[in-house]
């Protein structure tokens, strides 16, 4: 298992999922985290085109490249419908924040070999 501070360190692309029209929402403030810690990371929902003058993306698929690492803010009965395209596009980390996990989600990306790690992205991006 890679260690979070490792990871967060050694990856360069991201995909946050779930970020909203809520500035001081936890994928919002993730997203701009990886920002400054000079991350490229992309926002992911299927509900907006853009948010906060950057743009949005719908799907894994419609970024404008595959992430090493996607962050799950999202609730674990949505997340688990992110694994299998994460399994075809062959992203291999699943971060997941505090409140994303579930037994099945946790199953599901093991059945489909993808790595989770269990932190929070802030509070791991304070040691870099």
């Amino acid at each position: 298992m890679k260690n979070p501070e490792t990871l967060l360190r050694d990856s360069t692309t991201y995909a946050v999922l779930g970020v909203n029209t809520d500035h001081e929402s936890y994928a919002n403030k993730i997203l701009r985290k990886l920002h400054h810690v000079n991350k490229t990371a992309y926002g992911v929902n299927p509900k907006y085109d853009t948010l906060f003058n950057q743009p949005v993306f719908p799907a894994l698929e419609k970024l404008p490249e595959i992430p090493e690492v996607v962050v799950f803010v999202v609730n674990p009965s949505i997340g688990i419908h992110y694994l299998d395209r994460m399994a075809e596009l062959g992203i291999k980390y699943a971060w997941l924040q505090p409140g994303t996990i579930s037994i099945e989600l946790l199953e599901r990306a093991k059945a489909l070999g993808i790595e989770t790690i269990e932190a929070c992205v802030l509070v791991v991006s304070a040691y870099l």
